[in-house]
């Protein structure tokens, strides 16, 4: 029996938290675990950080994030290249372009300026777009490419489970009507 599709987002998302990024200390922290390991936070240190730690702490005031949000003219670029490409093949994107992209629009939302709470509109739109070209393409390569690893088709983690569970559920419909022949 197969998980339920939120329950593998979920774990994705564990993962993107549990991932590490780079930040920058805006406060002496003293001593913090990061793992196994104690290390000595001060003022102006670059360390990096399991993503929940990070963003606790970015909220405090303590630390901010380095390389995790995206900037919009990259989003655009990202979309841009995903409409025009040929042949059904997803363009290659940042890893964590998802998480990336959403908390740029978080942090465009909670600035709460007429020029953010509009770029964030606006950032919210081009995602959801491109997440449909994406979807379209993830099915298709689902459906009629013959099985192929899963890293050959994307290098985003929530659309390497995407495939992998449009993989089962199709072939496991697929067997099921066939049986009718039986």
């Amino acid at each position: 029996m197969l998980a339920s599709p939120e329950a593998y987002m979920a774990l994705t998302r564990v993962r993107r938290l549990l991932s590490s990024v780079r930040t920058i200390a805006l406060r002496d922290l003293g001593v913090v675990m990061v793992g196994r390991e104690a290390i000595n936070v001060r003022k102006g240190d670059e360390v990096s950080l399991p993503l929940w730690l990070a963003l606790e702490l970015r909220r405090g005031g303590y630390v901010e994030l380095r390389d995790v949000t995206l900037r919009d003219v990259d989003l655009f670029r990202y979309y841009h290249m995903e409409r025009t490409s040929k042949g059904g093949k997803l363009v290659d994107v940042r890893e964590d372009l998802y998480l990336s992209a959403g908390m740029t629009i978080r942090k465009l939302g909670e600035e709460k300026t007429p020029d953010s709470l509009s770029a964030a509109e606006r950032l919210k739109r081009v995602l959801s777009n491109m997440l449909d070209l994406r979807l379209g393409k993830l099915m298709s390569a689902a459906l009629y490419l013959e099985a192929r690893h899963v890293s050959e088709v994307s290098n985003v983690l929530e659309e390497m489970v995407l495939y992998t569970l449009l993989r089962r559920v199709i072939r496991s419909w697929r067997d099921s009507v066939l049986r009718y022949a039986e």
